[in-house]
């Protein structure tokens, strides 16, 4: 069932009716109706709306429908494409743009055809618009090969606290979306330990030959740390923030890593929704640090 216009709909579509009707002279009715996505009905209530169009009552438009063919005469006055607002403009101009910085370097041909568009819409706004991708497309793209195919990558990535550059070798394991924005999760060897990376903040990813090391693996021949920890709140977060370096179900779960400083990190960071249980010295020395943090805050 065809959705029945608005007003405004309505009003825009009768200005585009008449250049359209212009240079298809003779279209059928059902033709012209498939083409503004609307039924044989509303266009005739269109089409009858026209006949009082016009430069003055005088001087109407012509049209001729009643064969089921649309012809159309004396329509110069509204004979003209409905112009642009100024926001249709400068959505274009935007889209162009983020099209325009993803392209490949061999794609000349398109970036030709933007450029002509640009000319031809951008007056007075070329000079302002400027859009940024919020990841490089090319990067994602790397990244998901890289996954695919389970091979590292050599980053460059900035990082959210300080904005240092690091270039660093990551074993990809998943990506996911969160507040619109694409995250990486990896095992990052320059940290030995799980990290997540926003991708918009990835300089740079080349995908290297050497297959990357199962998560699996890396935990059986890295791990120092093993823990018992409590699952005491907002239970699927507090695994996924576990990420791979958990096993069994429940409330209480085996956690095996091989940074102590990161699986602090992590329950600290829980807020009371974990709690590590064994062995003894690693709940000490994390209640330890919990501790200090505490102390800055007071």
């Amino acid at each position: 069932m065809v959705k029945k216009s608005t007003p405004t709909e309505k009003a825009a579509r009768m200005l585009d009716l008449v250049p359209y009707i212009s240079s298809h002279q003779g279209i059928a009715t059902t033709e012209l109706a498939e083409q503004f996505g609307i039924s044989v009905a509303e266009l005739l209530s269109d089409l009858n709306a026209l006949w009082m169009c016009g430069d003055d009552r005088f001087d109407l438009i012509e049209l001729e429908f009643e064969s089921g063919y649309v012809s159309i005469r004396n329509a110069d006055t509204l004979n003209h494409v409905r112009s642009l607002t100024s926001q249709e403009i400068v959505a274009i101009l935007l889209g162009l743009d983020l099209i325009s910085k993803d392209l490949p370097e061999e794609r000349m041909d398109l970036r030709a055809d933007i450029n002509v568009l640009r000319a031809k819409l951008g007056k007075g706004f070329e000079r302002v618009i400027d859009a940024t991708p919020s990841n490089s497309g090319e990067i994602l793209a790397t990244v998901k090969r890289a996954i695919a195919s389970g091979r590292t990558l050599e980053i460059d990535y900035v990082a959210v606290t300080d904005g240092a550059l690091t270039s660093r070798t990551i074993n990809p394991i998943e990506c996911y979306i969160a507040d619109s924005r694409d995250f990486l999760v990896a095992f990052c060897e320059l940290a030995q330990a799980q990290r997540t990376f926003r991708i918009d903040r990835i300089q740079r990813a080349t995908l290297l030959e050497n297959s990357a090391r199962p998560i699996a693996a890396i935990i059986h021949s890295d791990a120092s740390v093993k823990a018992t920890v409590a699952i005491l709140g907002n239970s699927r977060r507090s695994r996924e923030s576990l990420g791979h370096f958990v096993s069994g179900g429940g409330s209480h779960v085996e956690v095996s890593t091989y940074s102590l400083s990161w699986l602090a990190r992590t329950v600290i960071a829980s807020g009371g929704a974990m709690q590590v249980l064994a062995p003894d010295e690693t709940r000490s020395e994390i209640a330890s640090l919990a501790a200090k943090v505490l102390a800055i805050y007071r």
